[in-house]
């Protein structure tokens, strides 16, 4: 029995280390056509995403303005004028589309990809170490006081349920990545080749998913549902956003 229990802790190791590894396989890969990243930090690229972000939101550029602004949470998301910004920029796009609520996805701890992969590589660590002190030191485990039994296993869980779910989080990002409406109307309907129906009409700074290309088309998927093909120019994929801050002041 403490063998298996030394294996499960060993396994539970190399799993506080495969994160980087995990991290790099399951992210998308930058476009092609996206320019190189200027020199400097990403704070920096924060702050080119940020300016460009609140004068494309001076000039009522909504769905633009919502675009670098969510490109820009993804790199500093604790910035509390970058989140005032893209809150505001949020509700003034729903107003002009006539919807209830602002559209897209909220982050409930402002954390960088990068940050919750570490803090998931901390829990399975921690998680390996007090299982470590429990059941490899000579001695009964009973020795040893319950509570820090059970958190040995609390904190491996929740290091491998994180780990899970930066997985496919970053597993759906790349077959579906995030975009953003730019345009003041656009439709999605079906395909040249599919059977006539009425569009469904997307409106400046609503936060769709894309899917599958066919020339100048992209399917757009709304709540993991394919809902038409639309025109590409009419959306931005937010990890695309800095590219399009080339040649604007402040960048």
């Amino acid at each position: 029995m403490r063998s298996w229990r030394a294996g499960g802790t060993a396994v539970i190791a190399l799993l506080a280390l495969w994160h980087p590894a995990a991290a790099a396989a399951t992210s998308p890969a930058p476009p092609p056509a996206a320019a190189a990243p200027a020199p400097g930090t990403s704070r920096a690229d924060a702050a080119a995403l940020y300016n460009a972000g609140t004068a494309a939101l001076d000039r009522g550029d909504l769905g633009p303005a919502v675009a670098f602004l969510l490109a820009a949470e993804r790199i500093d998301p604790r910035a509390a004028d970058l989140r005032r910004n893209l809150a505001e920029a949020r509700a003034r796009a729903a107003v002009s589309r006539g919807a209830e609520e602002p559209s897209g996805p909220t982050a409930w701890i402002p954390v960088t990809p990068a940050e919750a992969w570490w803090l998931a590589a901390a829990l399975l660590a921690a998680g390996a170490l007090l299982a470590a002190l429990v059941h490899l030191r000579p001695g009964p485990a009973t020795r040893f006081p319950r509570w820090l039994r059970a958190a040995a296993h609390l904190s491996a869980v929740a290091g491998l349920i994180l780990a899970l779910a930066l997985t496919l989080r970053a597993r759906e990002e790349s077959i579906h990545p995030l975009a953003v409406v730019v345009v003041t109307s656009l439709p999605a309907g079906p395909a040249p080749d599919e059977r006539p129906r009425p569009p469904y009409l997307l409106g400046a700074g609503e936060t769709v998913r894309l899917g599958r290309a066919r020339g100048a088309l992209v399917e757009i998927l709304v709540s993991g549902t394919a809902i038409g093909w639309a025109e590409r120019a009419g959306v931005w994929r937010v990890a695309d956003a800095p590219r399009y801050t080339a040649g604007l002041p402040g960048s």
